[in-house]
């Protein structure tokens, strides 16, 4: 594993640097928004929590609207900085239907656009916490985005979603190539008590 400086990532998803279009899109639930916002502090260069930890819904709204603003911003004042946002940002979070996700992301869409896209723990709380449902609701969001190469989905950290994330691995990459994945539950298994 890999661990990019602020340099290096800013180069790997430089439009510019890479002479290709490089648009990365983020959204979905709450660890979606922290993954955006640690993202935003490798690209930027700083900590835009203050090195604080985040551990209400009130202040990740606040950190993430303020990370939202200064990649716009930086992206706008410097044509080499990455194109990295986070958007459909109520629409992807988990709680309303699968379609209502999948046409934000439709609508907003570039050609160029690659979607990281989580939300399996609200999905689970909207179907009133049935394994079934929500891996329903994943694969419906997996069978509208198939073809379109432009989502990855994102699976849940390491903890209370482990009947979820075995649900999920025969639907994702490598089981099924079609659906690229990427394996947040392993990564944070070994941080998890």
């Amino acid at each position: 594993l890999h661990i990019f400086s602020s340099e290096e990532a800013v180069e790997c998803l430089s439009s510019k640097v890479q002479k290709r279009d490089i648009r990365v899109v983020l959204s979905g639930d709450s660890y979606m928004k922290q993954l955006y916002i640690g993202l935003t502090d490798i690209l930027m260069s700083k900590h835009i929590s203050d090195g604080k930890e985040i551990m209400d819904n009130v202040e990740r709204s606040k950190m993430l609207s303020t990370a939202r603003y200064w990649m716009k911003k930086r992206h706008e004042e410097n044509a080499t900085f990455p194109f990295v946002q986070f958007q459909c940002v109520v629409e992807c979070y988990g709680n309303k239907p699968i379609d209502v996700c999948s046409e934000c992301i439709k609508s907003s869409s570039v050609n160029s656009d690659v979607w990281f896209v989580g939300g399996g723990i609200h999905i689970y709380e909207r179907v009133k916490n049935h394994v079934n449902g929500t891996m329903q609701g994943i694969q419906q969001l997996l069978d509208a985005e198939e073809g379109q190469n432009r989502t990855i989905y994102v699976s849940p950290p390491a903890g209370p979603m482990e009947r979820i994330y075995q649900g999920l691995l025969p639907q994702v990459a490598p089981e099924n190539p079609a659906h690229p994945f990427l394996d947040v539950y392993q990564l944070t298994k070994s941080c998890t008590m």
